[in-house]
C-alpha cells in the first residue's frame, strides 16, 4: 500500500467510491510478487498499481467494478496460457491469485490508517469481508474487536510481531486479509555530491526514505537537488548517524572521495546491522580503504561487508549511470541476499 498511497490518498480524502485488487498468492515466475495492490475507480476508467506487469489488469477492472456494484469481494485467477484465443494468461508461466473488493470507509479505522500510511509505521491492517481492524505496532487495536475471534486475533497479532508479509488466511471469521503495513527501507547517502542528485531521485522512485549526510556547507545546498531529498543534513556523520538506530533494512553509500568523512560513516556503519553499505573509488582507493579500516580495528568478516568499488558493472560513465548502478547493486543485494533471519529476530524484538 505503501508505494500507491501518494496517488491513491486524494481519491481517499474526497471519499470515491473504489476498489483493491491485491496479489494474495503468487507462483514464480509471477511479475508481481504477494501483496502487490491494484485501486480501481468506481467506473473502472482509473487506477493506480498493478498486480500484473499489464497482462491481466483490464479482467481485474472488470470483476472489481461488480464488486462495487453488489459490494461482495471476488477472486480471480491468472496462470499460464492453455492455448485457448479467449484466454487472459501469463506468458512468463507464473501464477497469481488475486483478491478483488470495495474498500470500506471505515469511520473508525480510516483516520488511523491514513495516519499510519502519511508516516510510513508499522502496522498489521486487518482485511475481513465487510469488516476491517488496524493492530499499530504497540498491539493495540483500532476498530470493534468484538468483531473478531480471540483465534483470528491472535493470528493477527503473530503476524505483526513477526513483520511477517501480506497474506490471506482462513479462518473462522472467514478469508481474512492481513496487510503489513512497514517501514520503507532507508537509503543513506555520505556525500552531497553530483552523483546523489541522481541517486535521491532514483531511490525515491523506489519509495526508499533518502537521507543526505554531508558536513561541506557548499555542497549541502537543498537547491542542487531536482528531487528533494527526505532528509540533507549539513553535519559530520558521527552527529547526524548518532540521531538514527540502525538496522538490516537500511542501506548506506559513501561518495565523497574523501577518507575523512567517508571512513568516519564507514566505522558507524559497520558496528550496526545496515545491511547495505558501499563506497565510492577506484579498486586502489578502496584496497587503501581497507588497510585504514583494518588499522582501526576491523576484521575481515567487518571489511567485507563493503561493496568497493560501488554500484555494479554496467560500464557506467556519466552520475547519473553510476547512480543507476548502485541502486541497482543495492536491489540486487536487497532481493538475492536477504537480511539474515538472527538480524530479523533482533529486529522483531527491538
Amino acid at each position: 500500500m505503501h508505494d500507491i498511497w501518494p496517488q491513491l490518498k486524494p481519491w481517499v480524502e474526497a471519499g470515491e467510491p473504489f476498489a483493491l485488487a491485491t496479489v494474495v498468492k503468487a507462483r514464480n515466475p509471477s511479475p508481481r510478487g504477494i501483496g502487490s495492490v491494484l485501486a480501481i475507480d468506481a467506473s473502472g476508467e482509473r487506477f493506480i498499481g498493478s498486480v500484473s506487469a499489464g497482462c491481466v489488469e483490464m479482467e481485474v477492472i472488470e470483476v472489481a467494478r461488480a464488486c462495487m456494484k453488489d459490494g461482495m469481494t471476488r477472486w480471480a485467477e491468472f496462470g499460464p496460457s492453455q492455448g485457448l484465443p479467449w484466454e487472459v494468461a501469463f506468458s512468463c508461466g507464473g501464477k497469481i491469485r488475486v483478491r478483488i473488493e470495495p474498500f470500506e470507509y471505515d469511520e473508525v479505522v480510516l483516520p488511523e490508517l491514513m495516519s499510519l500510511l502519511d508516516n510510513s509505521e508499522i502496522a498489521t491492517w486487518m482485511d475481513g469481508e465487510g469488516k476491517q481492524a488496524l493492530l499499530r505496532e504497540d498491539g493495540s487495536l483500532v476498530g470493534e474487536e468484538s468483531q473478531w475471534s480471540a483465534h483470528t486475533l491472535g493470528l493477527a497479532r503473530k503476524h505483526l510481531a513477526e513483520r511477517a508479509e501480506t497474506r490471506e488466511i482462513e479462518t473462522g471469521d472467514g478469508k481474512l486479509l492481513l496487510r503489513s503495513l512497514t517501514k520503507p527501507n532507508r537509503l543513506f547517502i555520505v556525500g552531497a555530491v553530483h552523483i546523489a542528485v541522481h541517486l535521491v531521485s532514483i531511490a525515491r522512485s523506489l519509495n526508499y526514505r533518502a537521507i543526505v549526510i554531508d558536513p561541506r556547507e557548499s555542497y549541502a545546498q537543498s537547491e542542487r537537488f531536482e528531487v528533494a531529498p527526505h532528509q540533507l543534513i549539513g553535519s559530520w556523520p558521527e552527529v547526524a548517524l548518532a540521531a538514527f538506530e540502525l538496522d538490516e533494512m537500511d542501506c548506506a553509500a559513501m561518495l565523497t572521495h574523501d577518507p575523512k568523512i567517508d571512513d568516519q560513516a564507514l566505522a558507524i556503519f559497520l558496528k550496526s546491522d545496515c545491511g547495505y553499505m558501499g563506497a565510492l573509488g577506484s579498486r586502489r582507493s578502496h584496497a587503501a580503504r581497507l588497510k585504514r579500516l583494518s588499522a582501526a580495528g576491523f576484521g575481515e568478516q567487518d571489511l567485507r561487508r563493503i561493496h568497493g568499488p560501488i554500484g555494479l558493472d554496467i560500464g557506467s560513465r556519466t552520475p547519473a549511470e553510476i547512480a543507476i548502478s548502485i541502486m541497482a547493486e543495492i536491489v540486487r543485494e536487497k532481493n538475492l541476499n536477504p537480511p539474515k533471519p538472527a538480524l530479523k529476530a533482533k529486529a522483531a524484538q527491538a
